[in-house]
């Protein structure tokens, strides 16, 4: 007897953002492999030209398109649309889930930042609507996956989620896009940009749990008492400098360089050009960027806090970022030394290769089979 055809409806408007949209990009262009042995079928709920913009043409064929617009972090995407009730199952992606439908969602949380960094995000109507949203989908989710161990500990203690209700499947990484690029491509990308090679590199939103203020007050009095000779570049904040630095920066523009955002591609080539990756960043639910520039043979000197110890294992080296004094000698040390700072490249390029987008299709087929 044939088994009947799974139904799943996926959340995809938010497939151009940064973070989660490299989770749904990065899903999707590798569930159709484990889903069509299945027999399951994947409606996308969205803006059918923003996905046709975001998936390649293959992966797209694979999917039903039905739209979906309700704003982001609206009162409007808790009631969803009527057509979900005729899934089995719904995967949302984020905790922005459909509240009238969460008895048949999966739902996926990538972190809490706004309820464990209240001093950078304190509106009381956010912390309101995230409380009440959690509770919601801890009392009637069919199922929670988090992207690590850390946010699954971290959901647990701040809202007592169930373990049994959760499961971590890490995020991938594209390793047909993320590694190390020629000379060539390096010196092209180079001028393009006006850089020169062995800068230090930060990536990341510019928000301010991202602690990029922290790393600019050393850069400064290492530049001024001449022990740093390197430019620092940031990128991922569309080529301006966040609104949080602008003051503290005055006087450094010279030595500060933005990029615009980038393609991954170019992102690649970026991390490849890079002589360290300066990660300093307060809280992650998993961080993108140090695992993307330890696939590209960039070292990374990552802050020893929230999920990154988890995700980088032995593979970086480490900095505390509260820490400015311990963080400087640590920094001068690995710049004195290029045989220490190459050490942990190949150490680093073996743990970026347990991050694979196929591995984690296959983690979240698993759910939708043992959910239906």
């Amino acid at each position: 007897m044939k088994s009947k055809e799974v139904k799943i409806g996926f959340d995809a408007r938010m497939i151009a953002h940064s973070g989660i949209g490299s989770r749904i990009k990065g899903l999707l262009n590798d569930l159709p492999g484990p889903a069509s042995k299945k027999e399951i079928r994947i409606t996308l709920l969205g803006n059918p030209d923003l996905l046709k913009k975001n998936l390649s043409p293959k992966s797209l064929s694979f999917y039903e398109i039905l739209e979906y617009n309700a704003p982001i972090y609206s009162i409007k995407e808790w009631f969803g649309i009527p057509q979900m009730k005729e899934f089995d199952l719904l995967d949302i992606p984020h905790f922005n889930a459909p509240l009238k439908y969460l008895d048949r969602s999966l739902v996926t949380i990538h972190d809490i930042i706004p309820f464990r960094m209240k001093q950078f995000h304190s509106s009381f109507l956010k912390q309101l609507y995230m409380r009440f949203v959690f509770l919601a989908i801890g009392k009637r989710a069919k199922k929670v996956i988090t992207v690590s161990d850390f946010t699954a500990e971290d959901v647990s203690e701040v809202f007592s989620f169930s373990s049994s209700k959760m499961r971590t499947i890490y995020n991938g990484l594209d390793q047909k896009v993320f590694f190390p690029k020629t000379d060539p491509e390096q010196k092209k990308f180079l001028k393009k940009y006006n850089l020169k090679s062995g800068f230090l590199l930060s990536v990341g939103i510019g928000k301010e749990h991202k602690n990029l203020g922290f790393v600019l007050r050393s850069f400064k009095k290492l530049w001024e008492e001449k022990k740093l000779k390197s430019d620092w570049v940031i990128a991922g904040s569309g080529g301006k400098l966040p609104e949080y630095l602008s003051e503290e920066a005055k006087g450094w523009e010279d030595r500060i360089k933005l990029v615009p955002y980038l393609s991954e591609e170019e992102l690649a080539t970026l991390y490849s050009s890079a002589g360290l990756l300066v990660y300093p960043s307060l809280y992650e639910g998993f961080g993108f960027p140090p695992v993307e520039a330890q696939a590209c043979a960039c070292p990374v000197y990552s802050s020893n806090s929230s999920v990154l110890p988890e995700i980088l294992e032995d593979s970086a080296f480490f900095f505390d970022p509260t820490d400015p004094i311990s963080f400087e000698s640590g920094l001068l040390k690995l710049l004195a030394s290029p045989k220490l700072l190459r050490s942990k490249i190949q150490a680093g390029k073996k743990n970026s290769k347990r991050f694979d987008w196929k591995k984690t299709a296959e983690q979240v087929v698993e759910e939708y089979l043992k959910l239906v």
